[in-house]
């Protein structure tokens, strides 16, 4: 009886995610499209939480592409392009920090 409990409780839970809306996330203020560019750029990002975080290209279109998980206590190298937008969030896609890709190497800090 256990296990019929467990798997009408499953797809109980399974028909009301599927009838749940999408959730908004937080959007970063800087959030914007990336510019088209052929400049090539980098940066780090060192992550200081206790927290996975996701890093995010923003497309020349503006949306979010998803490009790498940086796990606590790690760090990330990103090549990228002059101009070009990213950002941090946390494993929930709430916006932590952007990052611009500028002519000189950056290094950024995560807490």
């Amino acid at each position: 009886m256990n296990r019929n409990l467990h798997l009408s409780c499953a797809l109980a839970s399974a028909v009301l995610l599927a009838a749940a809306p999408a959730l908004a996330y937080f959007v970063c203020p800087e959030e914007r499209a990336s510019p088209p560019e052929t400049e090539p750029a980098s940066f780090g990002v060192t992550n200081h939480s206790a927290a996975d975080i996701y890093l995010y290209w923003l497309d020349l279109e503006g949306q979010r592409q998803f490009q790498a998980t940086i796990y606590a206590g790690g760090y990330h190298l990103q090549k990228t392009w002059l101009g070009h937008v990213w950002v941090a969030t946390t494993v929930y896609e709430d916006c932590l920090a952007t990052f611009v890709g500028e002519l000189d190497h950056a290094e950024y800090d995560v807490f």
